[in-house]
């Protein structure tokens, strides 16, 4: 097997066109707000990667790795949903590096974007294990509502999914049904705050939103003002980045990798050792998570509900109480939640209709 040999000499600091950013992917980025593009990759390249994560992932289980997202946590199963500071030396191995350095992440979203310099300042690994999930909407970026029918290249930050395994169900709303979109069904702003804090996932008009089908070996980048969300029928193992347009700050560089980051996503970040029950007031300034993991109630409670929806079905005239439900009915918004694994194969979920 041939490994890279990384180092910053054979990263090329350069402004020039990346020739896998096509006039079509500009096109769909700017007009739609999304645009899925091959890393070109060789099979072997690839595969390694694929290696490199499922190591890693084995790591951060086994040596209790803190950095991390767990969102449902079940009784015989670790399904830790992300790793965060991915890139950070304790963690990550040679094969990813190798990846990076390959993928040049950072010359396809500065030629996408027309920025001569780019910064990450967000970097996770979802590592979901064989569970559905499906998440709230959400936007994760701060603006005007009233320029998201501008053209998505004129933002200052970009989202990046880096897909290493194949995964289907990711949503993004079209812009015609965004804010001040012609068939818009966010027709004012309290609609828009209503959907992003309900406390159950919803589910628009299908033909008001993009279902992304990422394969093996493509990035997929996105306007992170659209409207957004997460959703997968399978186990994942994919990178969740966010870029900003660098101008004349001065951040950190892991050798690996084509693009700037900040300090705790740097490979030499040294990690706080502090416990997840400390009352340390400075853990609040650390922009991750220590989560602690469920108690056995919890787990049990998580995994029988999994497989029989019984406390999902519990909270629905709860849900259907809440103060916005009215609102979210009127634009034809949906409750909606996977059935069980048992139904799995037959792709399968549960959409409840306001009525």
């Amino acid at each position: 097997m041939i490994y890279f040999n990384y180092n910053r000499n054979l990263i090329q600091e350069n402004n020039l066109k990346d020739n896998r950013i096509t006039a079509d992917n500009k096109f769909e980025f700017n007009k739609r707000g999304w645009t899925l593009i091959d890393l070109k990759l060789s099979e072997e390249s690839i595969f390694k990667a694929q290696d490199g994560l499922r190591n890693m992932k084995r790591y951060s289980i086994k040596n209790d790795y803190k950095p991390r997202r767990i969102y449902y946590d079940h009784l015989i199963s670790n399904n830790k949903a992300a790793i965060e500071l991915p890139f950070n030396k304790v963690i990550c191995n040679l094969n990813i590096k190798n990846f990076f350095e390959e993928a040049r992440i950072g010359s396809l979203v500065k030629t996408l974007m027309g920025w001569e310099n780019t910064f990450c300042d967000l970097a996770r690994l979802f590592c979901m294990g064989d569970y559905k999930y499906r998440g709230n909407w959400h936007r994760d970026y701060s603006s005007d509502l009233k320029r998201i029918q501008n053209d998505s290249n004129l933002r200052d930050v970009v989202l990046v999914g880096i897909y290493l395994l194949p995964q289907r169900g990711f949503r993004i709303l079209k812009k015609e049904y965004e804010f001040n979109g012609k068939k818009s069904i966010i027709k004012k702003l309290k609609v828009d705050k209503a959907i992003r804090s309900f406390p159950y996932p919803l589910s628009p008009p299908n033909d008001s939103y993009y279902e992304i089908n990422g394969t093996i070996g493509t990035v997929l980048l996105f306007d992170p003002l659209l409207l957004h969300q997460g959703s997968n029928f399978s186990n994942r193992l994919d990178f969740h980045m966010k870029f900003c347009n660098s101008k004349n700050e001065v951040y950190n560089k892991n050798d690996f990798q084509d693009f700037s980051v900040i300090d705790i996503l740097s490979e030499n970040y040294k990690l706080p050792l502090i416990d997840f029950n400390s009352k340390d007031l400075n853990l609040k300034s650390i922009p991750y998570t220590y989560t602690k993991r469920s108690t056995i109630t919890q787990k049990l409670t998580n995994s029988i509900d999994y497989r029989t929806c019984f406390r999902k079905f519990l909270k629905i005239n709860g849900v259907r109480n809440h103060k916005n439900y009215n609102l979210l009915k009127s634009e034809g918004w949906e409750l909606d939640f996977f059935l069980t694994p048992y139904f799995k194969h037959r792709n399968l979920f549960i959409a409840f209709r306001f009525k």
